[in-house]
């Protein structure tokens, strides 16, 4: 079996971030089609040289590229943006779905996103996939709350700084609970 391969850390912030401030630079400039146009190539060609570098793309980026692709195809064929928009949220209520099921047949899946990074016993880690599924569900119904509420152009700017603060801030949040109940690792690095 071959070793797996791993990314230069500037080429997999470039593959994560990247479609979305093209999506954002392009909208500024051209408007949301041309903006659309963009964010499915440069998710596209993301998820490529992922594949490429790595030999494995990750179930989310996956599961957003390929929403992203029918979603933003199905926003340029009709010319209305309200299906870019709920590509997001169904994008989210999927996360929060997996988590579910996850916690249904006892099998934390956020273990699993978070691969490796930290040990928790396992009601530990059940009670962090609580609050993802919760916080998944906020976000998803936050998406539509901000377009139908405020317009298109906050949910361009909810959607790239926004929701990024918002996931930023709610990890961090989750740092004292991890630290409560992490387990102490047997070897030392």
């Amino acid at each position: 079996m071959s070793e797996q391969k791993k990314m230069d850390p500037r080429i997999k912030s470039a593959t994560d971030f990247g479609p979305l401030l093209i999506f954002l630079g392009t909208y500024y400039t051209a408007g949301i089609m041309p903006a659309t146009g963009a964010i499915i190539v440069a998710t596209l060609v993301a998820l490529i040289v992922t594949y490429v570098l790595e030999r494995k793309i990750a179930p989310m980026p996956l599961v957003s590229g390929i929403l992203i692709t029918i979603f933003g195809g199905v926003t340029l064929i009709l010319h209305d943006p309200v299906y870019l928009i709920l590509k997001t949220t169904i994008f989210y209520g999927l996360a929060a779905t997996a988590l579910a099921v996850g916690l249904m047949m006892d099998r934390p899946f956020i273990k699993y996103i978070f691969n490796g990074a930290f040990a928790l016993p396992h009601n530990a880690w059940r009670l962090l996939t609580w609050r993802w599924m919760f916080f998944f569900l906020f976000l998803g119904a936050a998406n539509v709350a901000v377009y139908v509420y405020w317009g298109l152009d906050i949910w361009v700017n909810f959607k790239v700084w926004g929701v990024m603060g918002a996931i930023f801030l709610f990890t961090m949040s989750q740092v004292p609970f991890i630290t409560k109940n992490q387990i102490a690792s047997e070897t030392s690095e």
